[in-house]
């Protein structure tokens, strides 16, 4: 049967999944990722989850349209809540925002739930986001950038590890940023942690395009601040500039 057509957003997330992996899908929608990684052989099984009833009764519809009932599992849950410790080692988390995604898994527990991974594509506060994926151990070891339908996004592959050690990509962005602007450590992270110490570190091009268009934002906004008194919003739309143009002499 021919596979189903993904977005280039979540297609992205799929080929973030290595090989073979036991993957539980939290906010599964429509299931078209777990049947995309079932069909393609890239998953041996996927557990298919969503808080909603409607779309996760579409979930399992077009499940049975693929035949993938016995290796996809649809569950009502609340994140991961109804995932058992050990069923799988691959967590996918998409289409909602930072915030939202942080709270599931500081509910979730996924080292007790014994994850070895998470692809994390989250929609909004990705400063905040990753640097709680920092602090608390979540190693990130690949991101991909993708412009789809005027927007950008970014998928995150992590390393669930068993201690808090900074990851070996933030270490390496940190190194680089410093050494290239004079910046502070303080800032080095939170660049990275804006933009992505993996996207900084391989030069990506998507990237690039992105902070280009943020920097035409912030310049348009400091010239519309400057003709009132905002000196607040003001600093913070500088800092904001500075950071994007550090970033970009990286690229």
């Amino acid at each position: 049967m021919k596979n189903i057509q993904l977005s280039k957003r979540l297609s992205a997330v799929a080929s973030l999944v290595s090989q073979g992996a036991r993957v539980c899908d939290v906010g599964t929608d429509h299931g078209f990722v777990p049947i995309y990684l079932i069909n393609s052989e890239k998953a041996q099984h996927v557990v298919a989850m969503d808080v909603g009833e409607g779309p996760l009764s579409r979930a399992k519809e077009h499940i049975a349209e693929y035949g993938y009932e016995d290796r996809i599992e649809t569950r009502l849950s609340d994140g991961m809540e109804k995932l058992s410790a050990g069923e799988a080692d691959t967590l996918i988390c998409a289409g909602m925002g930072g915030l939202l995604m942080k709270r599931i898994l500081e509910k979730g527990d996924p080292r007790g739930l014994g994850l070895k991974h998470m692809i994390l594509q989250p929609q909004s506060d990705l400063r905040a986001f990753r640097e709680y994926l920092r602090d608390a151990g979540f190693l990130i070891t690949e991101e991909k950038e993708i412009f789809e339908e005027g927007k950008y996004y970014v998928a995150i592959l992590t390393e669930v590890s068993e201690g808090n050690m900074l990851p070996a990509s933030y270490e390496k962005a940190i190194d680089i940023i410093m050494k290239s602007s004079d910046v502070s450590r303080e800032d080095a992270f939170r660049i990275c942690d804006k933009f992505g110490p993996c996207l900084i570190l391989e030069k990506n091009s998507d990237l690039k395009k992105y902070l280009e268009h943020e920097l035409e934002i912030a310049e348009s906004i400091l010239l519309k601040l400057s003709e009132n008194t905002h000196p607040d919003r003001e600093r913070d739309i500088i800092i904001k500039k500075n950071d994007i143009t550090t970033a970009l002499n990286l690229l």
